[in-house]
């Protein structure tokens, strides 16, 4: 038995009077702790690990006299109650206080990251300024005749090539092989016999919540995505930086990882990997029974979106910076092919077509471009609205797409056609944060943030 005086809670940094320790060996006052796990998603507020009430350990000191204690004052009556009162209170505060100390933790180490960044920028431009000074002393005096002109000296930097990277042909052949597959059986394709019919959305009801991300500090979800190998898997990406993989079954957390240093802007499933796009550029796969990291790839700018290609090797994700990239699971991830468009516009979302050799882009400026990967190529652009897109579906039948956008609207786009065809939604839905058909391409969901909907 430990001694009572030695328990120090974590949170609140005072002697604990009911004292509990985490399997990572730390101690929390139980109370405290309990409060804090229910707006926290679940996690240990030290180590970040998924943490229950089943999984505390409670510390029962020995006992140092044989004097029955004084009985407890009813709760809500009389001096007794205003303790309790008091009591809460403060639990309250140390709550709000150890969250405070953890996100002023957090800045810090991001301000010095940048801070060492700038410097580390500083430092190479002089040295890469002293070392074309350097060079120009060299050409003028050694030969050159004269100094270099105003016109060569503008050119110290070599302009970055606007030629645009095709698919090698080797990962090109896979790709076609597997479109001709899936485009072959498209016609014919058989609808399930348990395909939900529009009485059975109208009687969906909500079974379950469950508040997976920080509850405090940088809040929020950004993107979600059900495993399609295994529907009991739901990944969710956060603004807290994090990726959680959630079992409907068991009604918890079997995994928790770090994407990147910034939000997570997409997360999709392979197969029974879960991929992951950050605003830091990042693109990661976790695979495994742990969902370990199996690799990682930096595109430079904030990823809008990852997709998974119908062959499962690849990888498509598009950049703010109005560029797709091929990436090859091949040992890691690997950007084989970087398609850049020409347009001024910045990528907002983007999607892949089902026969995986279309991708859609939405825009800022509220157009969808369409890349066809055969050619490495635009093949057109479908213009739906002057608001960015935020969202982007194609259809199981590959004619038609549904583009979301900030205005609260989604548009239905006719792929043969290159046009919209149709909207749905409203100012009152607010800005659209997801858009799919039905595999039958019978009913639409449309979800914003204020509203939501199913049309037939």
């Amino acid at each position: 038995l430990i001694h009572l005086c030695s328990m120090i809670c974590a949170i609140s940094g005072a002697e604990a009077s009911n004292p509990c320790v985490t399997p990572q060996g730390n101690v929390f006052e139980k109370r405290v702790l309990l409060s804090l796990l229910t707006t926290n998603g679940g996690l240990c507020p030290v180590t970040k690990a998924p943490l229950s009430e089943d999984d505390l350990i409670d510390i029962v000191p020995a006992p140092v006299s044989t004097v029955p204690a004084a009985p407890t004052s009813v709760s809500g009556q009389g001096f007794g109650g205003l303790l309790a009162t008091m009591q809460t209170e403060w639990d309250a505060l140390m709550v709000e206080t150890f969250n405070l100390r953890t996100s002023l933790e957090e800045t810090r180490r991001e301000l010095s990251q940048a801070l060492y960044q700038n410097d580390a920028a500083v430092r190479v431009i002089a040295r890469l300024t002293m070392e074309r000074d350097q060079a120009r002393q060299m050409l003028a005096s050694n030969g050159g005749g004269s100094a270099p002109s105003a016109d060569a000296a503008a050119m110290d930097v070599e302009p970055e090539s606007t030629d645009e990277q095709g698919i090698p042909q080797a990962d090109l052949d896979v790709m076609v092989e597997k479109w001709g597959q899936l485009s072959a059986g498209r016609k014919g394709r058989a609808i399930p016999e348990d395909q939900a019919t529009p009485s059975d959305v109208k009687s969906l009801k909500m079974g379950k919540s469950s508040n997976l991300h920080k509850a405090s500090g940088k809040t929020g979800i950004s993107c979600v995505s059900v495993c399609v190998a295994d529907p009991d898997k739901i990944a969710t990406g956060g603004v807290d930086k994090q990726v959680i993989i959630f079992s409907r079954s068991k009604g918890k957390m079997v995994a928790t990882k770090t994407a990147g240093s910034k939000p997570v802007t997409s997360v999709a499933w392979l197969e029974s990997s879960v991929i992951t796009g950050s605003a830091d550029g990042t693109v990661k796969i976790f695979s495994g029974d742990e969902y370990d990291e199996s690799g990682s790839v930096d595109l430079g700018e904030a990823v809008v979106s990852v997709s998974p290609q119908p062959t499962g090797e690849y990888i498509i994700a598009s950049t703010s910076s109005s560029s797709v990239s091929v990436i090859s699971t091949s040992g890691g991830l690997n950007v084989i092919s970087t398609l850049k468009d020409p347009s001024s516009s910045t990528y907002t979302s983007s999607s892949i077509h089902p026969d995986g050799l279309i991708v859609g882009c939405g825009t800022s400026s509220g157009s969808i471009t369409i890349w066809d990967l055969k050619k490495s190529t635009l093949a057109g652009t479908i213009s739906a609205c002057t608001c960015p897109i935020t969202c982007l579906n194609f259809a199981e039948n590959g004619y038609y797409a549904v583009a979301g956008s900030s205005s609260g609207q989604a548009y239905v786009l006719d792929l043969r056609k290159m046009k919209a065809i149709g909207k749905v939604g409203g100012e009152d839905w607010g800005k659209i944060v997801g858009v799919e058909f039905d595999y039958g391409v019978k009913m639409l969901a449309v979800v914003g943030e204020d509203k939501g909907g199913i049309v037939e």
